[in-house]
């Protein structure tokens, strides 16, 4: 029994690995890093800050691919989402400049089960990621109106819960994760309220998450080997907030004026957007 015991263990071990592989900065809800092929990502991060300007998004919700798809649970493309705004921005030369500062909840490198609040700027944000792709998702005017007056108060910060998991419950509170924290922002936007309990209920009454399918050996053993991941939140299916179910959610809503996946090819307005 306990020769059969460890057998399975050392499976699920392998066969996680293989699956959850996770690359250098981890990619999902880390920081960039090391900006790695500059010539290609300064262009491209150019690029995404020229669309969004192009249509007068004052604030945007901006997604990245940071790590394989294929090694990402099914129904998860899409590996960080964060809010851009346009912004006075003070150069290391003391000018000041117009352009997109990135409101992030970021993973802890050094924790990964833990997150903290940060901002950085488009070329950070896809430094080291999968593949240069953004979706993209403008909200109505009116919206970012709102966006910004929760983004320069109190409740920005307080609706961060450090206790991270890739797949956490947006019906919970135990875990968060980028897009959770994203979907939070937005719904004290809307309501224009700072009260959590009544943010989590129209959460719970108006969103539809994504359903994440894990196997068995995955639901089981995840938690144990890797960092950043929890099931335990979830009692039934695993079901979690990504950009597509974001995107669905506000087109369903009219909240958006529009959304559109951008890549070094150029921008594919309305596309049908992965999760």
């Amino acid at each position: 029994m306990k020769r059969m015991l460890m057998s399975i263990v050392l499976v699920g071990s392998v066969f996680l690995a293989a699956f959850w592989a996770i690359p250098s900065q981890a990619q999902s809800s880390m920081s960039g890093g090391e900006i790695v092929n500059p010539e290609r990502v300064i262009p491209f991060a150019k690029n995404v800050e020229h669309a969004l300007a192009e249509r007068g998004a004052r604030v945007a919700i901006v997604s990245r691919v940071g790590r394989d798809p294929d090694r990402m649970p099914s129904g998860i493309e899409y590996t960080h989402v964060a809010l851009w705004v346009y912004s006075d921005i003070q150069t290391e030369d003391g000018r000041t400049v117009r352009g997109y500062a990135i409101h992030n909840l970021y993973q802890l490198p050094d924790d990964p089960g833990k997150s903290d609040l940060v901002q950085d700027f488009p070329v950070e944000f896809f430094g080291n990621v999968f593949e240069l792709r953004a979706g993209v998702i403008v909200p109505t005017a009116d919206l970012q109106d709102r966006l910004l007056q929760v983004l320069n108060s109190s409740t920005y910060e307080a609706l961060h819960q450090p206790d991270y998991s890739l797949v956490a419950n947006p019906f919970g509170s135990d875990y968060q994760n980028c897009t959770n924290f994203v979907l939070s922002v937005l719904m004290a936007a809307i309501y224009e309220t700072d009260n959590r309990d009544l943010i989590d209920a129209n959460i719970e009454a108006y969103f539809e998450p994504q359903t994440v399918r894990l196997g068995p050996l995955q639901r089981a053993f995840g938690p144990l080997f890797v960092r950043g991941v929890e099931t335990s939140d979830h009692s039934g299916a695993i079901r979690t907030s990504t950009f597509g179910s974001l995107s669905r959610f506000m087109r369903a809503y009219k909240l958006s004026d529009t959304d559109f996946t951008i890549t070094e090819r150029g921008v594919l307005e309305q596309a049908a957007l992965a999760n």
